[in-house]
C-alpha cells in the first residue's frame, strides 16, 4: 500500500506558501480518493465479537481490550496532512490509520505468526514479550482463526506487514486505481503550479 512520490513534500510546502488555493484543492481531490475507502473499510468491521470470549460483555480480565465495533468504525480515518519523519526519513503525506487500540489488533492479529504467539502457559516465559500466557494452548490460533484472512500483498517470503482486513482490504479492492489517482491529482497540480510560475516570470521578466 505505501507508494513513494518523489518531490511531493517540497511541492505541498510551495503550494502553501505561493498557491494556497491549489493546495486546498489538492487537500480536497485527495481526500476524494480516501473517503471511499475508508467507508468501505468501516464496512468490513463486524458488528459483533468475532468470538464470545471478546465481546464486552464476557468477564474478561486483565488489560486486553474487549471488542468494540463503534470505535473501530471511528478510529478508521485518512489524514492529507503530512506526517513526522520516521527512523528512516519518510514522511507520509496522505494516509488512512486504524487509530483504535481494538480496531488495529483486529486489523493485523497474525501478520507475523499465522499460528499466533507461541504458547507458554499462566506462568512460563518470565519476562518475555510476545508469547501467550493463556490456559488455552491453542488460544492464539483460534483467536487469529476466527478473524479471518488477511488481505493485501506480501513483500517477500512471510513478510505480511502490507496485509490487513480492514483498511488493507479496502485498499486491495481499488486493485491499484486508489494509487494512480494520487499520483494523478498530485501530477496535475504540479502542472497547473510550473504554469502559473512560468507566467510569473515571464511577466517579472517583461
Amino acid at each position: 500500500m505505501p507508494t513513494e512520490v518523489v518531490g511531493a513534500v517540497a511541492l505541498r510546502k510551495a503550494l502553501s506558501q505561493y498557491a494556497p488555493d491549489l493546495a486546498k484543492e489538492l487537500t480536497k481531490e485527495l481526500g476524494s480518493i480516501l473517503k471511499p475507502i475508508v467507508n468501505e473499510a468501516r464496512s468490513y468491521v463486524p458488528l459483533t465479537s468475532p468470538m464470545s470470549g471478546w465481546s464486552p460483555t464476557y468477564n474478561q480480565t486483565g488489560r486486553f481490550p474487549k471488542y468494540n465495533a463503534l470505535e473501530i468504525r471511528k478510529g478508521i480515518i485518512y489524514k492529507t496532512t503530512p506526517s513526522k519523519p520516521n527512523r528512516a526519513g519518510f514522511v507520509n503525506n496522505i494516509r488512512i490509520q486504524n487509530k483504535s487500540m481494538i480496531g488495529a489488533i483486529y486489523e493485523t492479529a497474525g501478520r507475523k505468526n499465522g499460528q499466533g504467539q507461541d504458547w507458554v502457559g499462566p506462568n512460563g516465559g518470565g519476562a518475555s514479550k510476545g508469547v501467550s500466557r493463556s490456559n488455552n494452548p491453542y488460544a492464539g490460533n483460534q483467536f487469529i482463526s476466527n478473524l479471518g484472512q488477511l488481505y493485501g500483498s506480501k513483500r517477500r517470503g512471510n513478510d505480511h506487514r502490507m496485509m490487513g482486513r480492514l483498511i488493507f482490504r479496502a485498499w486491495a479492492k481499488t486493485q491499484g486505481k486508489a494509487n494512480a489517482s494520487v499520483f494523478k491529482a498530485i501530477e496535475n497540480t504540479t502542472d497547473r503550479f510550473n504554469r502559473r510560475t512560468e507566467i510569473v516570470d515571464v511577466r517579472r521578466a517583461a
